[in-house]
């Protein structure tokens, strides 16, 4: 007879899964320009499967092919905190140069997990599970090998969880500080997706060790795993709600082939061309002579004409300026001075333009399917942004300009 506690457990992991696997579909059906960012909440979604799939294998098969998968569910609980901390640096614009180091833990755990399973195989099945299938406990004091490999695998994660969280804080309070600089997104869904996962996961972690904590001093920890595995379900309704209600909130640009050969960033964002390299600091003078003033024009236009950088949500001066080549003094001035336009009016022209296409050419599509496509995150924000430059709203623009 399966315990109530565990028909909970198991309940509650089936809707956490459904709800980890939805939003997995709605991280992957934003398209490739997002993708650079939400792999690693679809690497932690992932994790977060495998983590419902153990509590529901744990109540229907066998307690010895449990036993066999404990490497592998073990292993993905080391992938939680790589995975938000590389999401928060990629929507910072602070990717991580060598992302797959922050998985290396998984390897030695992995290996570590399958040792103790071997030795409880070797030397404890016969007393751990019984004919009937009964579990009994296990003195982790007759076998020390045994012992020191179980209290390493669980300080490692815990020392994991005590790196990670203070830096993925440190990168995602630093984005929020830099929020004003985003163009074209609703700052207020920006601030609120990023405080909700944040905290969320912040909450689940800390419930998860406070978890793992009392589960040493009581009998049955069923009841703890029942609320951990709740709070993941909740965290996952949540985001996938804001998923659904605001989508491509942090989506990165997508470059053309060409583009590599002609940009290359770096670490210490250095822009290199095939006719030389432009290695501009941030304290270079804004002034700029007509041979700079050309070439950053030039720049402009091929990124205008050849990438759809300018329709990336999060595009910021800075970042523009590190495509262009400049620093984002000399591209302000160029900007002002040579093109008489502000920073903003030139993105939202650029983004207003291809949307009119869109809306003519593509009459099947929806203004906010067209609107987020083109770099804005709110309806309304792109009605303002389109009446402005075109003197029309979207739809009448649309209604006066038939397919031909």
């Amino acid at each position: 007879m399966i315990e109530t506690s565990k028909i909970t457990l198991m309940m509650i992991a089936v809707v956490g899964l459904g709800q980890a696997a939805f939003l997995m579909l709605l991280l992957r059906h934003e398209g490739k320009r997002a993708f650079r960012a939400n792999r690693w909440l679809m690497v932690f979604a992932g994790a977060a499967c495998l983590s419902f799939i153990e509590d529901i294998t744990d109540v229907i098969l066998d307690a010895r092919l449990v036993l066999l998968l404990a490497p592998l569910f073990m292993a993905a609980v080391f992938a939680f905190v790589p995975s938000i901390y590389l999401y928060f640096c990629e929507i910072a614009d602070r990717p991580v140069q060598k992302p797959i180091l922050h998985f290396a833990p998984l390897g030695p755990v992995f290996i570590a997990m399958s040792v103790v399973v071997w030795i409880l195989f070797a030397q404890f099945v016969p007393d751990i599970i019984q004919q009937d299938g009964i579990e009994v406990e296990i003195t982790l004091d007759r076998h020390l090998p045994l012992t020191v490999l179980i209290v390493a695998v669980f300080a490692a994660l815990y020392i994991q969880l005590f790196i990670y969280m203070p830096k993925i804080w440190k990168v995602a309070l630093g984005y929020l500080l830099q929020a004003k600089e985003q163009l074209g997104a609703d700052q207020d869904a920006l601030r609120r997706w990023t405080l909700e996962i944040l905290i969320g996961i912040t909450v689940i972690f800390v419930i998860f060790t406070l978890a793992s904590l009392i589960d040493v001093f009581v009998a049955d920890g069923t009841w703890l795993t029942t609320f951990v595995q709740g709070s993941f379900v909740l965290v996952f309704f949540r985001l996938c709600h804001l998923m659904a209600s605001t989508p491509t909130l942090f989506v990165q640009a997508e470059w053309q082939q060409g583009d590599e050969d002609t940009v290359e960033q770096t670490d210490r964002g250095v822009s290199r061309e095939n006719s030389g390299e432009f290695a501009p600091s941030d304290a270079a003078r804004p002034f700029l002579d007509e041979e700079e003033v050309a070439r950053i024009r030039d720049r402009l236009n091929r990124i205008v004409d050849e990438t759809d950088l300018l329709f990336d949500p999060l595009l910021s001066l800075p970042k523009l300026a590190s495509a262009v080549g400049a620093t984002p003094n000399q591209l302000s001035y160029v900007l002002n001075q040579h093109l008489d336009k502000k920073f903003f009016d030139f993105i939202n022209e650029a983004r207003t333009r291809e949307a009119s296409r869109l809306l003519v050419e593509q009459p099947e599509r929806t203004i906010l399917d067209i609107a987020t496509s083109v770099g804005f995150n709110s309806k309304s924000t792109f009605n303002l942004a389109f009446k402005k430059i075109t003197g029309k709203t979207p739809s009448a623009y649309r209604q006066q300009n038939p397919e031909k």
